[in-house]
């Protein structure tokens, strides 16, 4: 099998050093039958156990013997819109509303830069092995744009389209009105919640304006949630960094204080908000233990973004992510890259990448970074889980490979190989 031959259609038995699947585990082979309508798992286990199955007797034979074949990842939460920008060192001093600065300023502003940028980011998501994205459409100057789900869309991969608008203060109303225009023409261009396999969603930058929008056209939900410490100032005494970019924006009205300003953390205060629809929190790096059960009520699943946190340096503001503890409470915590620009490579846009970084720094397992780069992303994006797993009857949207045959141990432990490693994924197969 060629490095970048993707099987065809028809009936394939790949033996491979693991098969490994976010609930069942790890096997050693596993049978899949490809067609028009997509892929399905026939059988998984040994080989010997695999073989026997009646459609192994025609079945192509393929050998990964020093690879581990995954389902294709799921991203969370990436901003597709920024590829253009590219690797950016932040400056601290300037702090987070001076970066926000910097993507306004050069963020693309017109439909063929747009699209430009959300094709090349496609690309590289594809390269970095994502077969499921939670992709935030920004609003170049404050206006929703269709172009990114148009983009994802007709690249064939799975997802939500997130499309960003900003219904705060002034233009409160305004923006609620563009967003409920956005989201109308969005779905009647798709002919429903979604064009193919990538539906439409809602990114406000005012949540409590928005859930019964979402809820009365059956959308997802997604937003940025206990990320700084800027955030925290603003919700919490109505003051700080985030009111002055308001005010030099002339979105700012005192009548905000009625909301904000109230002593109460991000996340309680978005808890009533939370409980109402399904939403993706992306970050909430911001996190207390009564913040910890606001989220294990709500059925809100948390979009971590690893290096995006440690390149904002919010571990030293916050102390160390909760993701662990927020896992053990039973709430779901998906991976996500966030945007290119906070990324220190060009090459790819990977949550293979932050699952290893995950494992590098926390020494976490690698059993539970494949579950949060796939199922728990996918249930938060209203995905099937059989579209991210490699268990009998699952019809994955993807496959990839990973070489692991050059890291120490990879014979005992395949996954955890795939985690040490540094073999960049390639597809074996890729829906649409």
């Amino acid at each position: 099998m060629d490095a970048n031959e993707l099987l065809s259609e028809g009936v394939h038995l790949i033996s491979a050093a693991g098969v490994a699947d976010p609930r069942a585990g790890i096997a050693r082979a596993v049978l899949l039958e490809i067609g028009v309508a997509g892929c399905v798992v026939l059988a998984r286990g040994s080989e010997a156990e695999v073989g026997s199955h009646p459609a192994a007797r025609g079945a192509s034979r393929v050998r990964l013997d020093r690879s581990v074949v995954l389902p294709g990842l799921v991203n969370a939460h990436t901003h597709l819109d920024l590829t253009h920008i590219g690797p950016r060192r932040f400056e601290p001093l300037k702090g987070f509303v001076g970066f926000v600065d910097v993507v306004r300023a050069e963020r693309a502003g017109t439909a063929e830069g747009i699209a430009a940028s959300v094709a090349r980011g496609v690309e590289l998501a594809l390269r970095g092995g994502t077969a499921v994205v939670g992709d935030i459409a920004g609003a170049p100057s404050g206006m929703p744009s269709l172009v990114p789900h148009g983009v994802v869309a007709a690249s064939g991969m799975r997802g939500v389209s997130f499309v960003e608008f900003f219904a705060i203060g002034r233009g409160e109303r305004g923006g609620l009105a563009k967003a409920a225009a956005a989201m109308d023409a969005a779905m009647h261009a798709a002919g429903g919640r979604g064009a193919g396999r990538c539906r439409v969603g809602l990114q406000p930058h005012a949540t409590n304006t928005v859930s019964g929008l979402a809820r009365e056209r059956g959308l997802r939900l997604s937003t940025h949630l206990a990320e700084t410490p800027e955030e925290r100032e603003f919700i919490g005494s109505g003051c700080g960094p985030q009111r002055d970019l308001l005010e030099r924006l002339g979105v700012w009205t005192d009548e905000m204080l009625e909301q904000i300003g109230k002593g109460k953390s991000p996340v309680v205060h978005l808890a009533e908000v939370l409980r109402e629809a399904p939403f993706v929190v992306a970050h909430v790096n911001d996190c207390g233990d009564g913040d910890l059960e606001v989220l294990a009520a709500s059925g809100a699943t948390v979009a971590y973004c690893p290096r995006a946190s440690a390149y904002f340096g919010q571990e030293g503001a916050f102390g160390a992510h909760r993701y662990r503890e927020m896992l053990s409470a039973g709430i779901p915590v998906a991976l996500g890259t966030d945007s290119m620009v906070n990324l220190p490579t060009a090459e790819r846009i990977s949550v293979l990448d932050e699952m290893r970084f995950l494992r590098r720094r926390d020494g976490v397992e690698a059993s539970v970074l494949l579950r949060m780069g796939t199922v728990n992303g996918a249930a938060g994006l209203g995905v099937e889980a059989g579209a991210v797993g490699l268990g009998v009857g699952d019809r994955p949207a993807g496959v990839i490979a990973v070489e692991v045959g050059d890291v120490a141990g990879w014979e005992r432990d395949p996954l955890d190989a795939v985690m040490r490693g540094d073999a960049q994924p390639r597809w074996v197969y890729r829906e649409g």
